[in-house]
């Protein structure tokens, strides 16, 4: 540990990550007409956010040191309950995040403290799509100062877009976001389906079964359904690869259709975030992605795989059963809305120059 004086002469602890204590030097950085300290290699490279530096506020910016995961899905489930989180960001989700060894946590998340207390938490997927949770005390107070360490982040890594998510229905993210310079990149539909009306029986072409993946034997071919029906986005692939090693997987949820040669043919992944259960209300399971063969589609086979997850869902004890599509795409409304469906919010993803 070491300290930091802030602008009133006193002294204050900023807990520096291993990555930062390797650096040679530390200095002022100014990003967003506020001053961070920040720490520089030899070469005046690297340069990384390790603290706030003459701000009157208590609240504490710092590196990530490790994962605290509790605290973080502490303050996840606290602002879920709040209601003005993206379902794009759940437990399952920041924890595969988080604890892959790959993600350079000290570089792109930023916990914000107060008293002891953790009010604020930022990610930077893919090191250019920033998540946030803001404790819903603080909301109005942190949102800028995490803008200003992800625009100062993705500019010291050389790139040129920041992207940024947040509700619809959440008028105060969005009004700083348009305050800072985003635009409105682009919208998906997240919509949600109550699972105490009756569930349609799903029905099957001859010769197509519908069992669960074959983990073992049939990730590979899972993950090029999921390719072929999205685009091949490595860094997707491998959180689906890892999605099967996670605590909340559950293999009976993991469905799909093959044809009579054992081809897949469709698939429904869902899933149960197990944290969120004892918290949040209705009880909430995910219907996907939903993925059809590109030489298979138009048979219903969509219809049956998601019709066979909600009942699924529903024999856990789950109450909603949601899910996201791109905003334009008219073939998946149709078919989630003939399923009762019903739009919940919008996911509204943001852009600005760097």
């Amino acid at each position: 540990m070491t300290k930091k004086r802030d602008g009133r002469g006193s002294h204050r602890p900023v807990i520096l990550s291993a990555h930062a204590k390797a650096l040679s030097s530390v200095g002022l950085y100014r990003v967003g007409g506020r001053s961070f300290a920040v720490a520089q290699d030899d070469r005046g490279r690297g340069r990384l956010p390790i603290g706030p530096s003459g701000v009157d506020s208590p609240l504490r910016m710092r590196a990530s040191p490790g994962v605290n995961l509790p605290r973080i899905l502490d303050l996840l489930l606290t602002c879920e309950a709040a209601g003005h989180v993206d379902m794009e960001l759940h437990s399952t989700g920041l924890r595969l995040t988080l604890t892959n060894p790959a993600f350079d946590v000290g570089r792109y998340t930023l916990p914000i403290e107060e008293d002891g207390r953790l009010l604020g938490f930022g990610v930077l997927w893919r090191g250019r799509v920033l998540g946030m949770l803001v404790h819903p005390a603080a909301r109005g107070r942190l949102e800028e100062r995490m803008l200003d360490w992800a625009l100062a982040t993705v500019r010291a890594d050389g790139v040129e877009t920041l992207i940024a998510l947040c509700r619809s229905d959440d008028a105060l993210t969005r009004e700083v976001y348009e305050r800072r310079g985003f635009r409105l990149r682009e919208e998906e539909l997240r919509m949600g389906r109550p699972l105490e009306t009756p569930i349609p029986s799903p029905s099957l072409p001859d010769g197509f079964t519908l069992r669960a993946l074959d983990v073992a034997h049939e990730l590979d071919a899972w993950l090029g359904l999921y390719a072929e029906a999205f685009g091949p986005r490595e860094s997707q692939l491998r959180t689906w690869r890892a999605f099967r090693d996670d605590p909340d997987y559950d293999n009976a949820l993991d469905l799909v259709i093959a044809d009579r040669d054992g081809r897949l043919s469709a698939a429904c992944t869902c899933s149960i975030a197990a944290a969120e259960l004892a918290v949040i209300r209705p009880r909430e399971g995910r219907t996907e992605p939903v993925m059809v063969r590109e030489d298979c589609r138009g048979i219903g086979l969509g219809r049956a795989v998601v019709v066979a997850g909600l009942a699924a869902l529903r024999a856990r004890d789950i109450e909603l059963a949601t899910l996201t599509t791109e905003a334009d795409n008219a073939i998946a409304h149709r078919l989630y809305e003939s399923l009762g469906y019903r739009l919940l919010y919008t996911g509204c993803w943001h852009e600005r120059v760097v």
